[in-house]
């Protein structure tokens, strides 16, 4: 079984090293670091700690849109290949599958967030630079399978992609959202339309990772323990992982494949 699913993995893995992927990873990491140079420029105080907090920050968001993109798009060639049909003839199971693209998954967050680590080891300091691939590096592989969910799922390149975004952007917004609400409760007591949208939120909220346990761009000002953060990170990872799994397992296997 595990041999059977190491080559699954190296199948996966075909298509993901290319001069493509290569030349926008490059792009993007010179106009991150371009954006970061530019702020320092302009900012009065504390440029020294700028540019890498907004380095940081767009790494996040251009690493997460890409991943996003990779992931789906992979699932959504295997559907259009008819790829799964095939592994249903050969001795290899769905849940082969699953686990050769959560290994897919993670290769591929370290492979575009390695460039960072060494970008911000130049323009920040070694130890905010391995907090930051660690943390951001947890916060892709959790995205990353929320984006497999959506694919596999979704069975639809564009819709999966858009939810998977969707879903990372209400997450990091709950909290604010949170706030609004709890702010506009006295006013809306009597308006069971509003009333019914956060109960609803609420419930949304126990089904989505927490905001404010990603990678915190804080830390680059206020130097917390980097330990304890990741810690409550990877908790929060294994959790979902977890979930994500089984509820793709369930959806995966009660799909019907055309064998012929």
């Amino acid at each position: 079984m595990v041999r059977q699913t190491i080559a699954l993995f190296h199948y996966q893995l075909l298509g993901l090293v290319n001069r493509k992927l290569l030349l926008l990873l490059g792009a993007l990491y010179l106009l991150i670091f371009l954006a970061g140079q530019f702020a320092a420029e302009l900012a009065i105080i504390n440029s020294e700690l700028l540019a890498p907090a907004l380095q940081a920050e767009l790494m996040r968001y251009a690493l997460l849109v890409l991943l996003i993109i990779v992931v789906c798009t992979r699932v959504a060639t295997d559907y259009k290949t008819a790829q799964f049909e095939r592994l249903l003839s050969m001795p290899v199971s769905r849940l082969q599958y699953i686990i050769a693209q959560y290994l897919f998954v993670m290769s591929c967050a370290a492979a575009c967030l390695a460039p960072g680590l060494i970008l911000l080891w130049l323009v920040a300091d070694a130890n905010l630079a391995v907090y930051w691939f660690s943390a951001l590096f947890l916060e892709l592989l959790l995205v990353g399978q929320f984006a497999l969910l959506a694919a596999i799922s979704l069975e639809n390149l564009p819709a999966a992609v858009l939810l998977s975004l969707g879903l990372y952007l209400l997450s990091r917004l709950a909290p604010v959202l949170d706030l609004v609400f709890s702010r506009s409760m006295p006013f809306y007591e009597e308006e069971k339309g509003f009333q019914l949208t956060h109960k609803l939120f609420e419930l949304i909220q126990y089904l989505l990772p927490d905001g404010r346990v990603f990678a915190n761009n804080n830390q680059f000002f206020e130097r917390a323990a980097a330990t304890d953060l990741l810690a409550g990170q990877a908790v929060s990872l294994l959790v979902y992982s977890g979930f994500v799994f089984v509820v793709l397992l369930v959806d995966f296997y009660r799909k019907e494949f055309n064998r012929s």
